[in-house]
């Protein structure tokens, strides 16, 4: 290969790295050693890694290989799975919808990515309060525009104060990203915060853009934004078959929008993407049609894992536990240590191989706080708890 001639790159690689992208390096490395030692536990990410997707759904993205689904398909997506989203959305939040609402994408990390392209540009700020996905600082700066972080703390569950929220609203604010069940905290928004950001919204004209890839896992008291009066022409909706019918890998998200929105995705993905494969969506169509019982095992699931950690660590010493409220993941305070949450994950993978993710990369409010994931089996799971305990202990001493 010749020689460098270090070409300019644009400054756009100025806003997607950063710490955001730096909390994955211990991930990474617990990988790694894994593929070397098998005693490795890795909690440091969200997905079901000891799980197959269900067999019926594998058997129809095979069934529409064989059948020659495997060509060019609509931009917005295959008419059948955007009916089945619509419908589905339609069932979950009472908001009525149809297909022209819906934009299918490669997964709900496009879906962001494209909504931010199509929302947001130089010169105006969105809200996100922490603690925030890592994804969420490139995702937003990526269109230019300003991202203003919402500080939260462990102390009130990581609530949003909504006068805090009203403070940091300006003629610049475009849009509020919100995610609930959140990740990596698990905090669930109540019905009555909700209603109290609609309402700053529309006095405002600001967007609200939902994540809500772990609705379907959610609890029983879970809120979508899109099920309240007034918010059915600021609200999109964002979400994917990944976390509710283990399929993380078949890379399939979408967009709930209004259709004035939804034209504009049309003309990014034409260009984007050009639609999904056909196979793909097939599979999901068929997850949404046929397969509800799949998110109602992974709920319970993650539901009787979030007890087992509770067990084992609610009396840990030196440490404190936050793992109230939904998704994926608990949340543990490592601040009385007097370590960083890079020091202490480090030192937990080095001592007793258990990765977890620091969320120094998840907003300043994340600082001394890691991730916990919650998606292993319970026994594997108990063992992880175990190691943690037994860390904690030795560096509190």
């Amino acid at each position: 290969m010749s020689p460098d001639l270090d070409l300019p790159f644009s400054s756009l690689i100025h806003r997607i790295g950063g710490k955001s992208t730096d909390v994955w390096e211990i991930h990474y490395e617990a990988k790694n050693r894994q593929q070397h030692d098998d005693d490795v536990i890795i909690l440091s990410v969200g997905e079901e890694s000891d799980e197959y997707t269900p067999r019926e759904i594998q058997q129809a993205g095979i069934e529409s290989i064989e059948s020659g689904r495997h060509h060019y398909t609509s931009v917005l997506g295959d008419d059948r799975l955007r009916h089945n989203i619509a419908v589905r959305h339609q069932s979950r939040t009472g908001q009525q919808v149809s297909p022209n609402n819906v934009c299918v994408f490669s997964g709900a990390q496009n879906a962001l990515f494209a909504t931010s392209l199509c929302l947001l540009e130089h010169g105006t700020e969105v809200i996100v309060p922490e603690l925030y996905y890592a994804t969420y600082p490139a995702s937003v700066k990526l269109s230019g525009a300003t991202m203003i972080p919402l500080p939260t703390d462990v102390s009130n569950g990581f609530q949003i104060d909504i006068d805090a929220l009203e403070k940091a609203i300006t003629p610049r604010t475009r849009a509020i990203l919100l995610n609930s069940p959140n990740n990596p905290t698990g905090a669930v928004y109540s019905r009555k915060l909700l209603m109290q950001i609609v309402g700053l919204c529309r006095k405002n004209r600001i967007w609200i853009i939902s994540d809500e890839v772990y609705a379907e896992i959610a609890p029983q008291d879970f809120v979508s934004v899109s099920s309240l009066t007034g918010a059915d022409d600021i609200t999109v909706t964002i979400s994917s078959v990944s976390k509710s019918h283990r399929m993380t890998g078949w890379r399939c998200g979408w967009t709930v929008a209004p259709e004035s929105l939804n034209d504009q995705f049309y003309n990014l993905n034409m260009c984007m993407a050009y639609g999904l494969p056909a196979f793909i969506q097939d599979a999901a169509a068929y997850a949404l049609e046929q397969n509800e019982h799949t998110a109602i095992v992974v709920r319970d699931k993650l539901m009787q894992n979030r007890d087992v950690v509770k067990e084992v660590l609610s009396h840990i010493h030196g440490a404190h536990l936050y793992a109230e409220g939904g998704g994926m993941f608990a949340v543990l305070d490592v601040r009385p240590l007097g370590q960083s949450s890079s020091e202490f994950a480090w030192g937990l993978l080095n001592e007793q191989k258990v990765s977890l993710l620091p969320c120094d990369g998840f907003g300043s409010s994340g600082q001394g706080l890691l991730r916990i994931s919650l998606c292993l089996d319970e026994g594997t799971l108990r063992r992880a708890a175990q190691r943690i305990l037994a860390y904690v202990e030795t560096v509190a001493g």
